[in-house]
């Protein structure tokens, strides 16, 4: 059988330790947010500051992920993460720290990461050979819920609970640390290579360069469909994970150190996944396995409206965590396969654009519903969007892949 590079352990290594870091943050965050403010709409709007990146940068960030070298990207934004994340550690320590200004640096935290992870997405085939994309990004995936859920999610409650700065400062420290492990990956100069080399790409004109990856997406029906099936059920399931503190804390009674656990919990599913994500795809086919998942997506939804119990949501999300991960394998290796190299980081910024982009809207859209129907509405509502989504792209799908 064959075996992963080395290259790709410093990666793996990098997104182990940045993950503690941000599973950290994703527990202390929302807890942070709940402490500045009550309203709904405000809650939600930390989740539309973060999200809005995409919205906003993925296209123009894939044309430049395109032009220069992609391992320097990924290392000088995680540079900007850490003094990033520095700075809401000291405001929030030294009580200086607002929703507003909260919402301001997490847009420049969203940047970052918009930039980071279609980076890593593009340069993951530089350094794993084709055969092995489902078993690496299955890999990245698991270590990723590992390190981000089991370690990061409870660690990050517990920490703010003693002191609310920690979490942030930690991460920073993470998140340095991984910066410095991707600088260590060396990859052999190849002439002609472009960004994937090491080498700068071609200079052609912005327009140009994104037109392109534009043309390239919009004539693959099977890409331009998957990124309209994704950013359909991105923007309905944020409805409700942009409130899901205020839920958490109001329906379920958990807040504090309990809501890093419940979270932790929740997080199973998404573990199982990555460990099994690759062999659902082979029993099952690609197209099966994309729309059970999608199909996955779009009833969890129902738990939360009709059964708002801690066991319920825990085994709703452990199921719905096992069809995201194998959603995330399966049309990420697929993409890495069919998209060229070139026009990768192109091409994968409109998909990012189309099935990214569209959560900010839905965090935004979220809590007004919850402000104006209560807490369990959008849930329902994601059940609803998510549905006709699935209704629209599965025939396609099936089509495509010649299923």
């Amino acid at each position: 059988m064959a075996k992963l590079p080395g290259n790709y352990w410093r990666q793996l290594g990098a997104t182990a330790v940045s993950n503690i870091g941000d599973g950290m943050v994703t527990a202390a965050a929302p807890l942070l947010t709940l402490s500045l403010t009550n309203d709904t709409r405000l809650i939600a709007g930390v989740s539309f500051a973060s999200t809005l990146p995409w919205l906003v940068l993925s296209l123009p960030a894939g044309v430049y992920i395109d032009r220069f070298e992609r391992k320097h990207l990924m290392v000088i934004v995680n540079i900007i993460r850490a003094v990033l994340f520095g700075v809401i550690a000291v405001a929030a320590a030294t009580q200086n720290l607002n929703i507003w200004m909260f919402m301001g640096i997490l847009v420049g935290v969203g940047a970052c990461e918009v930039i980071f992870d279609m980076s890593a997405q593009a340069f993951l085939p530089s350094i794993v050979p084709e055969e092995l994309l489902e078993k690496a990004n299955g890999r990245l995936y698991s270590i990723e819920m590992i390190c981000n859920s089991f370690l990061g999610l409870p660690l990050g409650a517990w920490l703010f609970v003693l002191a609310v700065g920690v979490p942030f400062g930690v991460n920073a420290v993470a998140v340095a640390v991984a910066a410095a492990l991707v600088a260590s990956i060396r990859l052999p100069i190849v002439e002609g290579a472009g960004a994937v080399g090491g080498a700068a790409a071609p200079v052609k004109s912005f327009r140009k360069d994104l037109r392109e990856g534009m043309q390239w997406l919009w004539a693959s029906e099977l890409v331009r469909t998957l990124a309209i099936m994704l950013g359909i059920v991105n923007m309905a399931s944020m409805f409700g994970s942009a409130i899901f503190v205020k839920y958490a804390a109001d329906e379920l009674g958990v807040t504090g150190r309990g809501f890093g656990l419940l979270l932790s919990v929740m997080a199973v599913g998404s573990i199982v996944g990555g460990l099994i994500g690759d062999r659902i795809a082979k029993r099952l086919g690609v197209a099966w396995a994309i729309i059970l998942a999608y199909a996955i997506f779009g009833l969890g939804g129902i738990v939360y409206v009709v059964l708002p119990r801690v066991w319920a949501i825990v085994i709703a999300v452990a199921v719905l965590g096992v069809a995201g991960t194998t959603w995330n394998i399966v049309t990420v290796s697929l993409r890495q396969r069919i998209i060229p190299t070139e026009l990768f980081g192109r091409v994968n910024s409109v998909y990012r654009f189309v099935g990214t982009g569209s959560m900010a809207i839905g965090a935004l859209a979220g809590g007004f519903i919850a402000y104006r129907y209560g807490l369990r509405a959008p849930y329902l509502a994601s059940t609803i969007v998510s549905l006709a989504g699935l209704v629209w792209g599965a025939p396609i799908l099936l089509r495509q892949l010649r299923v």
